[in-house]
């Protein structure tokens, strides 16, 4: 499938294509290094239209999060591949 794109506001400069942040005094702002001063980005993406199957994955199992502090990995009783991509969820 093709990548599709659509222009965005800058999210740095709000779409001004100046940037003024902490380190810039009062009144003084730069030229957005997000956008380059034009004031929007564009996103790249490829549409969903059907969620995809994977070929190395058995059993899925919900997660524990994403930091170290609270721990990674799996979660809870697993349920077959197939049962998930059927739309069952751990």
């Amino acid at each position: 499938m093709n990548k599709e794109s659509v222009k965005t506001e800058c999210s740095s400069c709000r779409g001004t294509g100046i940037y003024h942040g902490f380190a810039e005094s009062p009144g003084v702002g730069v030229v957005c290094v997000n956008c380059a001063g034009s004031g929007c980005c564009v996103l790249e993406y490829t549409p969903f239209t059907v969620m995809k199957r994977r070929n190395d994955i058995k059993q899925v199992a919900r997660s524990r999060g994403t930091f170290i502090g609270t721990g990674v990995g799996p979660s809870g009783e697993p349920i077959s591949y197939d049962e998930f991509f059927n739309g069952k969820k751990p």
